[in-house]
């Protein structure tokens, strides 16, 4: 008997508990809100209006999306590439959050990647990140436009 109201108590605190988590989507931003000048340090995504993007000094393992340790930084050659960019979904791993897709053209391929997803977070200011590690990870490389 005890093991089945303490089945009772377990299955209603986790249902109560799913329905804490939030369910308004992240609003999907105007284009205008993301051509800028995005910084996480020395790195930088510049965003432009006519489509294109480029990527300076932004560690191949940012790219990668690699792990790193805790309290660790992502490694590898800091790479420069270029190419497109439109907004789209940042994917399940997200929760279908807004994504800014880059298209690498120069070089057309890092590593395996051809692109990178940068993942719009809902905060004011506006901010755009990658997951490092695995999508559970909690582990975010943060851009904020200055």
């Amino acid at each position: 008997m005890r093991k089945a109201i303490l089945a009772v108590v377990v299955i209603a605190v986790a249902v109560s508990l799913a329905g804490c988590e939030p369910t308004a989507p992240i609003p999907t931003p105007a284009p205008s809100d993301i051509v800028g000048a995005w910084h996480h340090g020395s790195d930088t995504v510049t965003i432009n209006a006519d489509g294109t993007f480029g990527i300076r000094d932004m560690p191949k393992g940012v790219i990668e999306q690699a792990a790193v340790p805790l309290g660790g930084a992502p490694t590898g050659a800091l790479e420069q590439i270029t190419g497109t960019w439109s907004i789209g979904s940042g994917g399940t791993d997200v929760g279908g959050a807004p994504g800014v897709q880059l298209e690498f053209q120069s070089p057309a391929t890092i590593g395996y990647n051809n692109g990178l997803t940068l993942i719009v977070a809902a905060a004011e200011p506006l901010q755009l990140y990658v997951t490092l590690g695995r999508p559970d990870s909690g582990v975010r490389y943060t851009f904020s436009k200055k």
